[in-house]
């Protein structure tokens, strides 16, 4: 949407025999939002409708609809609730709560510099567990961003605006799969080819937006669009303690591990990256001394299936970045490097894959931890 367009005229007006129109407090390329009194329910509440030009657009209602249908299905704390959805009028609109807060763009853009990490890192796991949950309900949120994320009084954090939503048992999939649809400066390499899509595009979204936060900097920026997304596909940021030296480096580690190209490399769920951002939570000093591909788990696989068909396969790449020890297929840890690029051992499970048998790697266990945990 190239300019705003005046609302005013709505002000005061009812809709759906029962929302009184307040003022207009936001506009998207294809909706407004206006603050609203339900009479029925006697509350405030947020109208999100469409755009009069797209009202008789039979494939953006379609799309609006399955907006509603995706945050219908959820129950979360730090997810927006949807109240009421309206289609089947002149106007297409749909009734969610009202929040009173400030998106975490607006706060950044006051900010006008990095996010302390440690605040960071609270916005940051309410978010992850809101993904997860919309994962586990086959969601993809496939647009997360700071424009999307509602920041309110004593820190807590909504998500916002799963209008490009991809859901897995949608009959229509055109207007949200296989498309490269969504924000170029935290969309992941698998987006900006239009390939297939699962809940890892969230979490390396979620990775871009993190980092952003606590360096102030977009990973990845240009002037062209098509310049960025070729960035996200094929070159690596810059090490945001390059940035600010002030990130720990395990939480370094985390944001790179989430933006990791391959799909496979990164956290493979939600949960899995909030338990690494706990144990830097509790102990900033803490760094993950391994570099392997993610195990899958029960609830990462839940996650994967629920959004995606196919499973990938783990590809493991170079990396000399780092100069942790990592284990030969001996067990031993003298003088080693990671060679390969991946998630980052899982400290909360104790799964490591090594390229050894499991019987070595019990014999192995203490060892390890002698070398590098003492």
């Amino acid at each position: 949407m190239d300019k705003t367009i005046d609302y005013s005229n709505y002000n005061g007006k009812k809709i759906g025999n029962r929302y009184i129109i307040e003022k207009s407090v936001g506009q998207g390329g294809m909706a407004v939002v206006f603050a609203a009194m339900d009479t029925v329910m006697k509350r405030r509440v947020a109208v999100k409708m469409l755009h009069e030009q797209f009202q008789s657009n039979p494939n953006i209602v379609r799309r609006f609809i399955i907006e509603s249908q995706a945050i219908a299905r959820f129950n979360h704390n730090n997810i927006v609730k949807i109240y009421d959805v309206v289609v089947d009028g002149p106007q297409k609109f749909i009734v969610m709560e009202y929040l009173e807060g400030m998106t975490l763009n607006k706060y950044m853009s006051n900010k006008n510099g990095p996010i302390d990490w440690r605040d960071a890192s609270i916005y940051i796991a309410q978010i992850l567990r809101a993904l997860d949950h919309a994962h586990q309900n086959g969601v993809v949120h496939r647009d997360i961003k700071p424009q999307n994320i509602m920041l309110l009084e004593g820190g807590y954090v909504k998500v916002m605006d799963f209008g490009i939503a991809k859901m897995l048992d949608a009959k229509d999939q055109t207007l949200t799969a296989n498309n490269a649809i969504g924000t170029v400066y935290y969309m992941s390499p698998e987006q900006a080819q239009g390939k297939t899509i699962d809940n890892r595009s969230d979490i390396y979204s979620l990775g871009c937006m993190f980092y952003q936060m606590v360096t102030g900097e977009l990973p990845f920026f240009t002037g062209d669009t098509i310049a960025i997304a070729l960035k996200q596909i094929n070159e690596e940021p810059v090490p945001p303690t390059r940035l600010n030296p002030n990130i720990p480096s395990g939480l370094e580690q985390i944001i790179l591990c989430a933006m990791q190209k391959n799909p496979a490399d990164r956290y493979q769920s939600a949960p899995q990256m909030l338990r690494h951002l706990h144990q830097i939570e509790n102990d900033p000093t803490f760094v993950f001394l391994m570099k392997r591909p993610s195990p899958k788990t029960t609830t990462s696989d839940a996650a994967i299936n629920r959004t995606k068909t196919p499973t990938d396969k783990y590809v493991s790449r170079p990396y000399s970045n780092q100069s942790a020890p990592s284990i030969d297929e001996n067990g031993s840890t003298a003088g080693k490097t990671p060679q390969t690029i991946a998630c980052l051992l899982m400290p909360d499970t104790y799964e490591f894959y090594w390229n050894i048998t499991p019987e070595k790697m019990l014999d192995r266990m203490f060892d390890y931890y002698n070398d590098f945990w003492t």
